[in-house]
């Protein structure tokens, strides 16, 4: 079909369904989708999408849960130039009304008519919807600016309002080739990311690896627990499985019945931080190749311990990636030797450099050219980055300085934890208390006097002078501990 502009995923799709020994674009339990047929219903879908009146003028909302639809809707949107944010259906209406109010969108795909919004033309994508010859498609009216926004996405906002990250279609091939660098992808690799689509990660994930021409193996349905991971690893031959803290921990938890991983899979655990004992406790569970990815959307990846850790004692991240630069700073930007606790702050070419609609939050965030994640971190004298909690999370008891990261380490170090977040309570005389709460292994009991023993054994002044047992810590999708949702329910307001 005769086409007025390409777009880079365009171009990269038709590329790779041109190859007859592309692998598999997709695979899911009862289901294989060739680079050839993806591009088809790809075709069809932004035929119809120009039928229905959609430009590179408009901003389209997209709200559907299911994998495939979600993945060809968003395909032709890029195919099309016509940029996307992603409204999830996992959010309440007002949720999503809010966000795409504040973003200006006006028009929303949907698979299911009751996640229309008020006020906002609603686009039905039923399975009938996007049979459009493509050869029937109205003249093309395609955006080939590959620096214009493609994609809106919004941070998690485990510490206020979620923050908007811009994505052009330019700088997300970046980061799809660094992403088959730095986890050494083969032509036959087969990535899962057990999350679901509508989720930033699981998204850009997918896109990525239909990006570089492998396969892109799906959950079944949004089954995201242990044992139905490690089973579709199995059935579907995944090479590269990518696991949430909370997923990690359930694999660990649930122990031989979780099931098994096939020989040779390297697995990757990030979002939040994983623990040295939870580390050594999956890598008991289902072998040696388990690493630790540290990253944040507006610079992408930073660091990694694959394919080696150098210094396991010290729950590094690894070292940075070679495209990375990294300093550890401290309260007036002054690079700070190795070992010396500071802020973070990297560079890379799969950078964003502002937040789209948020000056405040720019500048906070970036300066001079640098990302300031909101880390606090220490290189060793091999280059390896460890990190010891938000900047914001720094506690100061009577002038003494404490790191979150410390108090959790030495907690979780008791057979009965399976996890810690510690926080501070404001106090007028002594500044910031300490306090944890612990959630425990299934079935096991312990004292909070002995968790307290613990504590002070280890740290001595630094020691929380509250712990509080949950049973289980506020977490968001990706695993990462909400510890502002933590301090008011176990620490309420007056």
């Amino acid at each position: 079909m005769p086409r007025h502009a390409q777009t880079i995923f365009g171009a990269r799709l038709r590329q790779h369904a041109s190859n007859p020994q592309a692998p598999a674009a997709i695979a899911m339990p009862g289901r294989t989708v060739t680079y050839a047929e993806l591009v088809d219903e790809v075709d069809a879908c932004a035929a119809w999408l120009l039928r229905e009146g959609c430009a590179p003028s408009d901003l389209v909302g997209v709200t559907i849960a299911d994998e495939v639809s979600h993945l060809v809707a968003s395909l032709a949107l890029l195919d099309l130039g016509i940029p996307q944010v992603c409204l999830p259906t996992h959010d309440h209406a007002l949720a999503r009304l809010r966000l795409a109010q504040r973003l200006s969108v006006n028009r929303i795909l949907v698979a299911d008519v009751r996640h229309g919004l008020d006020g906002i033309a609603t686009l039905a994508l039923t399975p009938d919807a996007p049979r459009v010859a493509p050869s029937d498609r109205p003249p093309d009216r395609s955006s080939d600016n590959p620096d214009s926004t493609a994609i809106y996405f919004t941070s998690s906002g485990t510490t206020g309002e979620p923050k908007v990250v811009a994505l052009s279609q330019r700088l997300m091939s970046t980061r799809a080739r660094r992403l088959g660098e730095c986890q050494s992808f083969t032509p036959d690799e087969r990535v899962l990311m057990a999350v679901p689509v509508e989720s930033y990660p699981a998204k850009t994930t997918r896109l990525y690896c239909l990006y570089l021409g492998v396969t892109s193996v799906l959950p079944a349905g949004t089954a995201t627990a242990a044992r139905p991971v490690l089973d579709l690893c199995t059935r579907l031959n995944v090479t590269c499985l990518e696991l949430t803290v909370l997923q990690a921990l359930g694999i660990v938890q649930e122990g031989a019945g979780a099931g098994q991983l096939p020989g040779g899979t390297k697995t990757f655990v990030g979002g939040s931080r994983v623990p040295a004992l939870l580390r050594d406790s999956l890598r008991a569970r289902i072998g040696p190749q388990v690493f630790v990815n540290y990253g944040a959307q507006e610079v992408w990846r930073i660091a990694s311990t694959y394919p080696n850790d150098p210094r396991p004692d010290l729950e590094s991240v690894g070292p940075p990636f070679p495209w990375v630069e990294l300093e550890i700073v401290d309260d007036d930007g002054k690079a700070l030797p190795a070992g010396e606790v500071g802020e973070v702050r990297a560079r890379s070419e799969c950078m964003i450099h502002e937040y789209h609609g948020d000056p405040v939050g720019t500048l906070r965030h970036f300066r001079d050219g640098w990302f300031y994640p909101g880390d606090l971190g220490a290189l060793s004298p091999d280059g390896s980055l460890c990190i010891h909690g938000r900047k914001d999370d720094r506690m100061s008891l009577n002038s003494i300085k404490i790191f979150p990261a410390e108090i959790e380490r030495a907690l979780e170090e008791h057979p009965a934890v399976r996890a810690a977040a510690a926080f501070a309570k404001a106090s007028a005389t002594h500044g910031d208390i300490p306090i944890a709460a612990v959630e425990l292994h299934a079935s096991a009991t312990v004292g909070v006097d002995e968790l307290m023993a613990c504590a002070r054994e280890r740290l001595g002044v630094r020691a929380p002078r509250k712990i509080i047992v949950v049973d289980a810590l506020p977490r968001n999708a990706a695993g990462k501990i909400s510890k502002h949702e933590l301090v008011g329910l176990v620490v309420p307001d007056k």
